[in-house]
């Protein structure tokens, strides 16, 4: 989904002056005090549509302005989700088998949720870059632009791509949209995501924190501001396995979160996703 620019602020400042000015002229003559009879001879119904719209057209404008100056004010939106999601007992290898369909890509089968959706390339990412200022703060990579594309972002060259393996700290995948999709997107980069954190002691939770380093073009996120991570608790005493996925991230604009539903759908992939690698296990162990 196209993620919200804001349009240059002289271009902003001008379309205002013109929707508020508009429907003062078409009131009154230039500086003369007198109404106009500029809408005389329109029907009434014409009349009632036209100051209906620049009622709609204010408060279409006021929103905007609230969004842009919360913005300035109090930041990006922050989107936040909470999904647990209890797997049925019976899972064919148990804990372990769980576990490599969310952090082993090379037990990912081709009805995986990631692999069905996008195509995957595993890298290492490198340290990140120290701030010219010598602070010890660190920047992740920057997409870089590709006239070949249209301008479109790319991965950052200072991903190493490595062969397909188990993930581990400092390893991560690139993403694109499915070749094969219909569409203009089609093969081109989505993100980038990084293991930031695995954890999978003996007794207790099992942990995965992912984090997206780089966006593409359309991206719904600000860049390396998404994180996430998978809580994969011991099996119960019936064989149930409780998983809880966090995730945080920012997005530019307020209106743009509630228009796309970000919170909501959020949730919604996650437990998707979670819902899906259940149904592969327990049919997989079906066909057995």
């Amino acid at each position: 989904m196209p993620a919200l620019r804001p349009p240059p602020r002289p271009a902003l400042r001008a379309v205002l002056v013109f929707l508020l000015a508009v429907p003062a002229l078409g009131a009154y003559g230039y500086g003369s005090g007198k109404k106009s009879k500029f809408l005389e001879a329109y029907p009434m119904i014409f009349k009632f549509f036209l100051f209906w719209w620049c009622v709609i057209v204010f408060i279409v404008m006021g929103v905007y302005i609230l969004d842009f100056l919360m913005s300035k004010r109090y930041g990006s939106a922050k989107v936040e989700f909470v999904v647990e999601h209890k797997f049925k007992p019976g899972i064919a290898g148990g804990r372990k088998a769980l576990w490599e369909q969310l952090a082993d890509p090379t037990k990912w089968s081709p009805r995986h949720p990631v692999i069905a959706s996008a195509d995957l390339r595993m890298v290492r990412c490198t340290a990140a870059e120290e701030s010219a200022n010598g602070d010890g703060k660190t920047e992740p990579p920057k997409p870089q632009p590709n006239a070949a594309l249209g301008d479109e972002a790319t991965p950052s060259t200072r991903l190493e791509p490595v062969e397909l393996r188990p993930l581990q700290e400092g390893l991560g995948f690139i993403l694109r949209h499915k070749s094969d999709d219909p569409g203009p997107r089609a093969g081109t980069f989505y993100c980038t995501r990084e293991c930031t954190k695995l954890e999978q002691p003996s007794e207790g939770l099992w942990r995965l924190g992912m984090r997206t380093v780089e966006v593409g073009n359309g991206y719904q996120f600000d860049a390396d501001s998404e994180e996430s991570e998978v809580q994969l608790h011991p099996p119960a005493k019936d064989g149930s396995m409780l998983c809880v996925v966090c995730g945080t991230a920012r997005c530019r604009s307020r209106l743009f979160r509630w228009w796309n539903q970000l919170q909501a759908n959020s949730r919604v992939g996650a437990e998707a996703m979670l819902q899906a690698i259940e149904d592969e296990l327990l049919a997989s162990k079906k066909n057995d």
